[in-house]
């Protein structure tokens, strides 16, 4: 598993910075933190923090989401005007049960053990977040601009972390996310729509075996339905997907009522809205010649977002990259994160690749020279902003 870009100038990222990214990755990687269980994590990145002076504020987020834990929020104060926020999640998708966390180290690279998850996503944005946080606190208080170091739970459950922060109240210009699984230098820039689709498919009950007739099968329903449902990737650049079946009862039993839980994404909220109307149509039709009933609900998780390349965080990025050898590349996801949130509060923000892969895996890996390549070339953009914008 080499480095993802084995070319890269390596001088950028000098020998003690990959290895401190190395055992900051490590150590944050062997602490358990699946969404809504994030507090040891959580104790771990505030004693950091206020092990360096910093004031760290925990929000009520816990209490809005049931979790053990809140958004973690740090104020590294500069003396440039801008105000730029640093963004990672502390939470993981859940472990594998009765597999103790344990990355392995191989190199440069931190891996799994092949039986659990690493959970690279997202504590290599920790990782980052605080290496830059260290790195400008010894920088001249009048050359940084003042950084909003923001570490979200419940991230994997929905942006659920970020849907409960006051992003208003952080006061920032723009900031960068640190959640991107795809190569150093390209930066998501633009993400999709997202809406939870729940169909409720309603029959009619009646004994099984001694008058089935009488019944409306709502499980024989619910099939159709999914026969008909737009299942995975549509024209436009839409996706749709079903995941959870919940129905039924007793086996000598007609049953009544079937509910299926599912998703559907779009770039454009045009796009997602047709989508949704051929999801309602094709669910109707499904259960019509049975005699069932159908209801579709939709809740919106979040809105999709597109920063323009003339926008603040883009000049920044790019007038640092060619001193580390990187090329800037705006790309699209098709999945959401935190930049979503802040995009949709009006906080101009983009994601950068730190070169995650197999992510939400037990074969998930990541190189410390690609994080530290990161980390370096945001530290010159931080350091050097606003002397550089164009």
């Amino acid at each position: 598993m080499p480095r993802t870009d084995p070319s890269s100038p390596v001088d950028a990222t000098d020998a003690a910075l990959v290895a401190r990214l190395r055992e900051r990755l490590v150590t944050l990687c062997a602490l358990p933190s699946p969404s809504l269980r994030e507090r040891a994590v959580v104790q771990h990145v505030r004693a950091e923090l206020e092990g360096w002076g910093l004031a760290v504020r925990e929000d009520d987020a816990a209490a809005a989401l049931g979790g053990e834990a809140g958004n973690l929020i740090a104020e590294l104060p500069g003396g440039r005007p801008e105000r730029v926020v640093l963004n990672a999640h502390l939470d993981t998708v859940p472990p594998v049960p009765g597999e103790p966390l344990a990355p392995i180290v191989d190199g440069d690279v931190v891996r799994t053990n092949g039986r659990q998850i690493l959970g690279a996503d997202d504590k290599a944005g920790v990782a980052i977040v605080l290496e830059l946080v260290d790195a400008l606190r010894a920088a001249p208080f009048e050359a940084r601009p003042t950084l909003v170091a923001v570490f979200t739970v419940a991230e994997e459950i929905g942006l659920r972390g970020a849907h409960a922060l006051d992003v208003a109240g952080l006061g920032a210009d723009f900031g960068f996310v640190f959640d991107g699984e795809v190569p150093v230098g390209e930066v998501i820039a633009a993400a999709v729509h997202k809406e939870a689709v729940t169909i409720s498919v309603r029959g009619r009950r009646a004994h099984a075996a001694l008058e089935p007739e009488r019944g409306v099968h709502a499980i024989a329903a619910a099939a159709e339905v999914v026969r008909g449902f737009p299942l995975g990737q549509q024209p436009g650049g839409a996706v749709a997907n079903l995941g959870r079946v919940a129905g039924g009862g007793a086996s000598n039993v007609v049953p009544d009522e079937v509910v299926l839980e599912g998703e559907a994404r779009a770039f454009t909220r045009e796009r997602l809205d047709e989508l949704l109307r051929e999801i309602h149509l094709a669910a109707a039709a499904a259960v019509a010649p049975l005699g069932a009933r159908v209801d579709v609900a939709q809740r919106r998780l979040y809105d999709g977002y597109d920063v323009p390349e003339d926008a603040t965080p883009f000049a920044w990025l790019r007038a640092a990259a060619p001193a580390h050898g990187i090329e800037v590349v705006k790309v699209r996801s098709i999945g959401g994160s935190d930049t979503n949130l802040f995009n949709q509060q009006g906080l101009p923000t983009v994601n950068v690749g730190v070169g995650m892969h197999d992510i939400h895996s037990v074969d998930e890996w990541i190189d410390a020279g690609d994080l530290a390549r990161v980390a370096a070339w945001l530290r010159d953009t931080l350091l050097a902003g606003t002397r550089r914008q164009v």
